[in-house]
């Protein structure tokens, strides 16, 4: 449901205006746009995992199965991967993927925004192909944005190399006394009355009827 609300907050309209209403209405068009994930595309559109007994920075941790108690298996998954398709005019054929799960290589949430490559390479004598821009949308725990574009290293000569640049655009420290805890923010608002930040009953109902499909 998490991930759900960041999709749309990506993918969302601009809104009329900046009240509840609108906000929740537009993020309802998204959910309501998510392709479905039907039978035959579960295998290829899905990705389910439950993390295993290991060793983290040397030291060995056991597996899910173990953790919740002896002899006791379940399915349940500690990590899932989603293929999402939106079926409006704007993101037609822009795959959107989702990732979550416990015990990763990091602790992190973050929205990357890869772009597509350029259509055509002046600098084929340096490399036969161009990575991609992407901009990362840093949420937790480093709040920040930060643009990786591609660009020519340094250095004389006829023949350039290109190499990715990363800009970064940090929050600053005489800022970040503004932050809080999510939680409190959303306490906020419930005093405040307002229910932007807050899902409605129609968002629930589509995005379960998306998810339920895949669950079944």
């Amino acid at each position: 449901n998490h991930l759900l609300q960041i999709l749309c907050l990506i993918a969302i309209e601009p809104p009329a205006n900046r009240s509840a209403e609108m906000i929740r209405a537009e993020k309802l068009k998204i959910l309501q746009s998510l392709k479905p994930i039907t039978p035959d595309l579960v295998n290829s559109h899905t990705v389910r995992g439950q993390y295993t007994k290991g060793s983290i920075d040397g030291e060995n941790v056991s597996g899910y199965q173990d953790e919740i108690g002896a002899n006791i298996e379940t399915t349940t998954e500690t990590f899932v991967a989603l293929k999402v398709e939106i079926e409006n005019w704007r993101w037609a054929n822009v795959p959107f993927y989702l990732r979550t799960g416990k015990r990763l290589a990091s602790k992190c949430s973050e929205i990357l925004i890869q772009f597509k490559p350029p259509k055509h390479n002046i600098f084929k004598k340096q490399t036969s192909q161009l990575a991609s821009n992407q901009l990362l949308i840093r949420l937790y725990p480093n709040e920040g944005v930060q643009l990786r574009i591609l660009n020519r290293h340094p250095g004389l000569g006829d023949a350039p190399t290109m190499d990715a640049l990363n800009l970064n655009l940090d929050i600053p420290d005489s800022h970040k006394w503004l932050s809080f805890e999510s939680y409190a923010r959303l306490l906020l608002e419930v005093m405040k009355g307002d229910q932007t930040l807050f899902v409605s009953s129609e968002e629930v109902k589509a995005s379960w009827e998306w998810i339920d499909q895949i669950r079944e």
